[in-house]
């Protein structure tokens, strides 16, 4: 995956190898040694995530991460991701401030599932 710099917003669609849900996961969280942080998700597909939050991560850091689907909080994903690029809070820009996430180890089962998910989210939105 490229390395995006931190103000460059490029159309979902120019850039993403699988399709993604805008749709917010309000449960993601992340280990990372003692440390736990809380985050919204958005931008779900079976590749990774984007963590919408000031407290950036740097790129390379890798962490154990969970987070649930809405409409289906009984199925808990669990793997490790790490951080691929991140992007700062700027005055006036429409992107907003976060970290995108590349999954390391998701268990095959687990990305056909969130594929399946994310193909019923889209077509429910259009």
């Amino acid at each position: 995956m490229e390395k995006l710099p931190p103000d460059t917003c490029i159309s979902e669609a120019d850039r993403r190898a699988y399709p993604r849900s805008p749709v917010v996961v309000k449960k993601a969280k992340l280990h990372y040694g003692n440390e736990i942080f809380f985050g919204y998700a958005t931008n779900v597909s079976r590749s990774g995530l984007f963590i919408s939050s000031t407290k950036l991560r740097s790129p390379g850091e890798t962490y154990a991460v969970e987070f649930t689907l809405p409409g289906d909080a009984s199925r808990r994903f669990v793997c490790r991701a790490e951080v691929m690029w991140a992007r700062p809070y700027r005055q006036g820009s429409f992107c907003s401030a976060g970290f995108g996430l590349r999954f390391l180890d998701l268990p095959e089962e687990d990305a056909v599932f969130i594929d399946e998910w994310v193909k019923r989210v889209n077509a429910q939105m259009k």
